[in-house]
């Protein structure tokens, strides 16, 4: 199996049956979805607690929803056109609802510090953020695709939140 193509040497790509630079703010969305996808796997190696780590392998599945809906081709899973509905965003409520009861409220701006963990989770959450401004630039009308990542930047936070207060380490305030 060849892993090049060598068609994106000239600064194009294929997306959505069409040629279109890589500059192209769909393009960047996609670009950060894949860094954010990344970013969480790489979290997924630091994460002991089994319900953030189901939380977090559901994210992943709708990054890539997210990633196909913006390139233009349908998610195909099982032979079935899959897209982000409204239930997936409600579903990432109900994880924020269900994880936040852990976390005490918060009465000033925390640092983004303290566990391996809950510091990978942080890097994610930035990235969710770029990834919804970057959905927003390339003009996705996708309502539910700018909720979920608007709601998925808060789960993030609070799990990195949680992940402090599992592993014992106080949070740091501004």
């Amino acid at each position: 199996m060849e892993y090049y193509s060598g068609r994106g040497d000239k600064g194009k790509t294929d997306i959505a049956n069409k040629r279109i630079g890589k500059d192209k703010d769909v393009i960047e969305l996609i670009g950060t979805l894949d860094e954010l996808n990344a970013f969480i796997g790489f979290t997924l190696s630091k994460i002991k607690y089994e319900d953030v780590r189901n939380m977090l392998k559901k994210t992943e599945r709708a990054i890539y929803i997210i990633s196909a809906c913006a390139s233009g081709y349908a998610a195909l899973v099982k032979r079935e056109k899959v897209e982000l509905v409204k239930k997936d965003v409600e579903d990432l409520e109900n994880d924020i609802k269900s994880i936040s009861n852990e976390t005490d409220d918060i009465v000033k701006f925390i640092y983004p510090n303290g566990s391996e963990s809950a510091c990978a989770l942080n890097v994610c959450r930035t990235l969710a953020r770029k990834a919804e401004r970057r959905a927003i630039k390339a003009k996705i009308k996708n309502e539910y695709i700018l909720a979920y990542l608007n709601r998925l930047s808060s789960l993030l936070f609070v799990l990195s939140r949680t992940a402090n207060k599992r592993d014992g380490v106080k949070e740091e305030f501004f």
